[in-house]
């Protein structure tokens, strides 16, 4: 479970990628990709997790056992920067959610992997989690906002990999 979470930091997206490689070399390297602010695929792909938040909340407080790997995504800003992390282990807390932090912070210094971290609803920007029985995965929109930028075969190639729809 722990590997998923770690791969799927790709679509993070938020430090300088090396563009030799491929998005599944760079998934598999954990690098994570920069994207401009107001980007229209990945404001988008915001737009469309926000509106399906309800269901994903409800789901993940009492999921099925053939799921897993739920997480949130939310961007965490210092010096005028916005780096997005995954975060599991979500619970609701009086002021919002708390979850753990699951992918290495590249610049914002004041988090670290598997830290607990508090943050309000409106702060989360996309969701994830996979079905184990159908080796899919559902949700991560921006993951396919990442992908629209990407050569069909590699983008194609990712999803083949990660069961990963973006339809």
């Amino acid at each position: 479970m722990h590997k998923i979470l770690l791969i799927v930091v790709l679509l993070a997206g938020c430090s300088q990628a090396t563009d030799a490689k491929t998005v599944l070399e760079r998934a598999k390297d954990d690098d994570v990709t920069e994207v401009p602010t107001g980007d229209p695929a990945m404001e988008a792909a915001f737009a469309k997790a926000r509106a399906s938040l309800d269901g994903f909340l409800t789901l993940e407080k009492n999921p099925p056992p053939h799921l897993s790997a739920f997480s949130v995504k939310v961007g965490i800003e210092q010096d005028g920067y916005k780096e997005f992390f995954w975060l599991s282990d979500l619970d609701e807390t009086a002021s919002g959610y708390s979850a753990t932090i699951d992918n290495q912070p590249e610049r914002v210094d004041r988090v670290r992997l598997g830290q607990r971290y508090e943050f309000a609803r409106g702060e989360i920007v996309d969701w994830t989690y996979r079905d184990d029985e159908r080796k899919t995965t559902h949700g991560n929109f921006t993951g396919c906002a990442l992908l629209s930028h990407e050569p069909p075969e590699q983008a194609e190639a990712f999803k083949r990999e990660f069961g990963l729809s973006c339809d």
